[in-house]
């Protein structure tokens, strides 16, 4: 099923960003990898909504509610 629907010059400057840096092949993709990504981290969230990302020793807790 097909939909359309506006977004702003900011958000689609960061999808094709991403679609260049992910080497993807429409900005269609970008967003059916992203709505991948946060269904797998919606199974991981804290009960504040927040994950917490790691990079090495380094941890980052986001909040995405």
């Amino acid at each position: 099923m097909a939909s359309s629907f506006n977004i702003d010059a900011k958000l689609d400057s960061t999808l094709e960003d991403l679609k260049k840096h992910y080497g993807a092949s429409s900005k269609a993709e970008v967003l059916r990898k992203a709505v991948a990504l946060l269904n797998i981290v919606s199974r991981y969230e804290g009960a504040d909504g927040s994950v917490t990302l790691r990079q090495g020793d380094n941890d980052t807790k986001i909040v995405l509610r």
